[in-house]
């Protein structure tokens, strides 16, 4: 059975009838309004009017051709019963040639018939009976022959006014009230409808912005999902869970094959020692550097794909000065300096191996890349920013962009680059909500600046 507070066609159902509900109530609260508001002869002009068209309508010709009067419906029935009720009922109809009378017909309505000009289509009159004043009324249709019906001593109270002004405004005000629903539907669905529809769409799409992209991550929930979208939140989820065991097994394989070559490619090196020819085994080595790089890439990429990463606050300088550390040695075969510059401590959340992995990347590429560097300068911004500039060539800016991908090397690169450092770089980055700049340096070296978001407190606080 379907659950009403997880459907969205119920409310939309219920909105819609209540409208058209309210709708009728209104304009039926209208009619009635407006019909006290008629003074009393109105209403005695309407009632009058409304009978003559009941019997212009009723009349015929039968099988033999005779003029005669035959009425169809319960109200309208109703109403000639009504009429016919009253003693000083009478009315005369006529095609011209025959014609139908009821009651006695005043001698008053006899001269108006009688000296009327076909010309004229209706009038009022008003005649005396007994003492009492009624009114007339003559009316001629178009139709061909043109029927004529004129009638007199009619008086209705207000409820059988009211019955003949339903009756005779029910074609009309049927369409009008029809319109007036289409109207007030196509309303209601512009606004209530679309609210009622776009919040549940909302908090489905909510959920999945949710998703991190992880194997195993988060999935869209269907606790409070309506059920018309259930099919498709379970079909992205299966999807999600598809697509999870697709990554998770390239993963396994990128992570066990980089592994794997480990190993072998470490004795590969020890074994080049025992090349003769210097030359060749210079380019061996630096072969089988370039090999070894693209191993251990893989392997960061591998393991930053597929795990979440645990944020802890920490410090960017402490980091730095740890990285920077490690790389001191290489840095000054090279001819190299690695200089820090950190006022304080730089407090950040995030998590410090991908960070480190990171800034190591940083630090690999320029010793790599930016030939001639004298002095590589490190520095940690009070802004979140850990900012890295080298003295190499740079990197043309219609090149920077693509270099944050995957696999892309400079076109002047003709070193081992393996073209997957700032990739990495870029992707623990986004994994912190942060960004990664390439910039030109004052002197014309790289400048490459890691952003960090405000954490939340200081942004609640901003």
């Amino acid at each position: 059975m379907m659950k009403r507070q997880n459907s969205i066609a119920f409310p939309v159902a219920t909105v819609l009838v209540l409208g058209m509900v309210l709708v009728m109530v209104i304009s039926t609260v209208l009619t009635i309004a407006v019909f006290l508001l008629m003074d009393a002869q109105s209403r005695k002009q309407v009632a009058l009017d409304s009978v003559v068209k009941l019997l212009q309508d009723g009349v015929s010709y039968d099988h033999t051709g005779k003029f005669v009067l035959e009425v169809d419906g319960v109200i309208v029935e109703k109403i000639l019963r009504l009429s016919k009720e009253q003693p000083e009922f009478w009315y005369f109809l006529s095609d011209g040639k025959q014609s139908i009378v009821h009651g006695t017909v005043p001698e008053t309505a006899r001269n108006i018939i009688e000296t009327t000009s076909p010309q004229v289509f209706s009038s009022q009159f008003y005649y005396k009976k007994g003492g009492e004043q009624f009114l007339g009324l003559r009316k001629l249709n178009a139709e061909d022959p043109p029927k004529l019906a004129v009638i007199g001593g009619v008086t209705f109270s207000n409820a059988e006014t009211l019955l003949v002004i339903l009756r005779e405004i029910w074609p009309q005000g049927l369409y009008h009230l029809l319109g007036i629903v289409l109207v007030a539907t196509a309303t209601i669905a512009v606004f209530a409808v679309k609210r009622t529809i776009a919040i549940p769409v909302k908090r489905v799409v909510d959920s999945a912005e949710q998703i991190d992209g992880l194997p195993g991550g988060r999935r869209i929930s269907d606790r409070d999902t309506p059920v018309e979208l259930k099919p498709m939140v379970a079909a992205f989820n299966n999807a999600l869970s598809c697509i999870d065991n697709a990554f998770e097994a390239q993963r396994h394989f990128l992570a066990n094959a980089s592994h794997e070559l480990r190993t072998p490619l470490t004795k590969l090196r020890l074994k080049l020692d025992l090349v003769q020819d210097p030359e060749v085994r210079e380019v061996l080595v630096r072969d089988t550097a370039r090999l070894g790089s693209i191993v251990t890439t893989s392997l960061q990429l591998a393991r930053l794909s597929g795990q979440a990463l645990t944020f802890t606050m920490i410090d960017l300088a402490a980091i730095a000065r740890v990285v920077i550390a490690e790389h001191v040695p290489l840095a000054m075969k090279q001819g190299m300096e690695i200089e820090l510059k950190a006022e304080g401590r730089v407090m950040v959340s995030g998590s410090e191996p991908a960070i480190r992995v990171a800034l190591d990347n940083l630090i690999i590429n320029a010793m790599r890349h930016a030939r001639g560097t004298e002095v590589l300068m490190v520095e940690v911004l009070q802004a979140r920013i850990v900012r890295v500039t080298d003295e190499g060539p740079g990197i043309p800016a219609a090149e920077r962009e693509k270099m944050l991908k995957p696999f892309v090397r400079g076109n002047t690169n003709a070193s081992e680059g393996t073209g997957m450092g700032l990739a990495i770089v870029t992707q623990i980055m986004m994994a912190h909500g942060g960004s990664v700049e390439l910039a030109e340096a004052a002197a014309g070296g790289l400048v490459v600046d890691l952003a960090f978001p405000k954490i939340a407190k200081e942004t609640a606080a901003a």
